[in-house]
């Protein structure tokens, strides 16, 4: 074995491999090709396979869900398909949107594809930031992000909502080059920023902003002044300001890992630390700190147990008033906290009980927390729920979908959800049966571990499986991320595999987020 004393920088430097970050490269496409060649020469050119040709027709299907997001008084889309690769950012009213997908009358916004020929680029779509003044104000402006060629660096460019159009650099419109950025909106001519203006210190060693300036419409962006910086071995450094239900929020964190953070918030006009371990996740509702932990926590003579979400008065935490902290959900040995999602006035806790859904509503009343029940009958089936517009009503989009259930979407709200009379109406919009579900029996199990602990897994196979040893099996697992492996519709699965008597099975192998945080950290172990 031989050592080498030269510096890592110096051998980084004779990487023979490095000419593949040159991902368009003549040399790296040429590799890219030979690779493909081998593989089509080993399993054969898969062009003339119909259960390919099928797959094909399912991801290039006008059959998809159209989904939608609030903005004023329009529903934004942004769709892709065979005729639109890059895609095409539209619009259209409620009205419109309830009417069968096939008439449904969209106005174009934006079209990706035309853009890119226009200007000689393969730009992929990375959405929009928008400038939220306040509910009496129409929205217009917004910063559009486009990555040439679908890399995480993106293009941010001012575009105007009224107009369909980008605002012209020489009408003083915003625009980044190509970067990592992170932008907000402070006002309607001040944009929050961090991304690379070519001075050192700029980025991390992440490759991520270190610092976050104000740059004002009309100057230019490397002479904005910096408000707020990080430590070069931080992950990320960012400031930004947001409208949440009638309060005004602006916020600085600092990513100092993956799963650490610090955070400082502007109160009363003055910059306060929120004193929190570092790996509580800080959020908000309306004038409430939302606290999510990821370790237990003892403070004000409590200890709070790791995967607890907390909610507190943002004036009473800076006051020191921890003692009234208000307990919205606590785990089980067999719960955790999956999501929430929050309307005008309640939030929902999604959970997962053994990997099944279960929600507990919230209702944010005269500065209280009042809680309105829970409703734990979804069944094998996942349920994920997204709220039209938190600033403005308690309506929710509500996603059905199963191993062999389409994927329905409904428009409900949060007094129906409680009286549990979803499931039982009709959808908004919904999937058609890509593959033949007939006869498919979907079943929850535990293998036991060699340490005892017991882990799920869902299976899905033909009713009455003979339990021979002689079916064949796909086992699948992820286990990363506290990403949690829930039931869904999975088209090309069903034409592939299901539909020809194959067994699935979905392990929640720990490293995922099916028993919260300690579910991950057992992975680490």
């Amino acid at each position: 074995v031989r050592f080498s004393l030269r510096p890592y920088s110096a051998m980084a430097q004779e990487d023979r491999y490095q000419w593949l970050e040159e991902v368009e490269g003549e040399k790296c496409m040429e590799w890219a090709k030979a690779r493909n060649a081998e593989t089509l020469s080993t399993v054969g050119d898969p062009q003339s396979d119909p259960v390919r040709q099928r797959i094909l027709e399912v991801m290039d299907s006008k059959e998809k869900i159209a989904y939608v997001n609030k903005v004023g008084e329009h529903y934004y889309n942004f769709w892709r398909d065979a005729d639109h690769v890059r895609g095409i950012w539209r619009r259209t009213t409620l009205e419109e949107y309830r009417k069968p997908a096939a008439d449904v009358n969209w106005e174009l916004v934006l079209d990706v594809d035309e853009l890119g020929k226009q200007e000689g680029e393969s730009y992929v779509w990375g959405g929009k930031v928008l400038l939220d003044e306040g509910p009496d104000v129409t929205p217009d402006l917004c910063l559009v992000r486009l990555s040439p060629g679908g890399s995480d660096a993106v293009i941010v460019r001012e575009f105007s909502l009224q107009k369909k159009a980008f605002v012209p650099e020489e009408e003083g419109g915003f625009r980044v080059g190509v970067c990592k950025s992170r932008v907000s909106y402070k006002s309607k001519d001040v944009l929050l920023i961090g991304t690379n203006t070519g001075k050192e210190g700029d980025m991390t060693d992440s490759g991520y902003p270190r610092t976050a300036r104000e740059w004002k419409r009309g100057t230019k962006l490397e002479e904005a002044p910096v408000v707020f910086e990080v430590q070069q071995a931080d992950i990320a450094g960012n400031q930004g300001r947001y409208y949440d239900r009638g309060v005004w929020h602006e916020e600085r964190s600092r990513a100092i890992t993956f799963y650490t953070s610090q955070y400082h918030w502007l109160h009363q006009g003055e910059w306060k630390e929120v004193k929190v371990p570092e790996d509580i996740t800080v959020s908000t509702f309306k004038d409430a700190f939302m606290l999510k932990l990821r370790k237990e926590w003892t403070v004000a003579g409590k200890t709070y147990s790791q995967g607890t979400l907390l909610a507190i008065n943002i004036d009473k935490f800076f006051a020191g008033e921890l003692d009234s902290m208000t307990v919205l959900f606590a785990p089980t040995e067999n719960e955790s906290m999956e999501d929430s999602t929050g309307t005008l006035n309640f939030l929902i806790v999604s959970v997962l009980q053994d990997v099944k859904m279960k929600f507990i509503f919230w209702q944010y009343k005269d500065g209280e927390w009042v809680n309105r029940g829970q409703d734990a009958g979804m069944g094998l089936e996942d349920v994920s729920l997204g709220a039209v517009h938190s600033d403005e009503s308690d309506d929710i989009f509500a996603t059905i979908s199963g191993y062999a259930r389409p994927t329905s979407l409904f428009l409900t709200n949060v007094e129906e959800l409680i009286a549990g009379r979803v499931l039982g109406s009709a959808p908004l919009k919904a999937l058609p049966a890509f593959f033949n579900a007939d006869g498919l029996e979907v079943q929850q199990h535990f293998a036991t571990s060699l340490d005892g602990t017991k882990v799920p897994y869902f299976q899905v196979s033909k009713a009455g499986l003979e339990l021979n040893g002689e079916n064949i099996t796909l086992l699948y697992g992820y286990g990363g991320f506290e990403i949690s492996l829930t039931p869904g519709y999975f088209a090309n699965r069903g034409v592939a595999w299901l539909e020809k008597g194959g067994v699935w099975v979905d392990a929640n192998i720990r490293g995922g987020g099916e028993y919260g945080p300690r579910w991950h950290q057992a992975a680490l172990k």
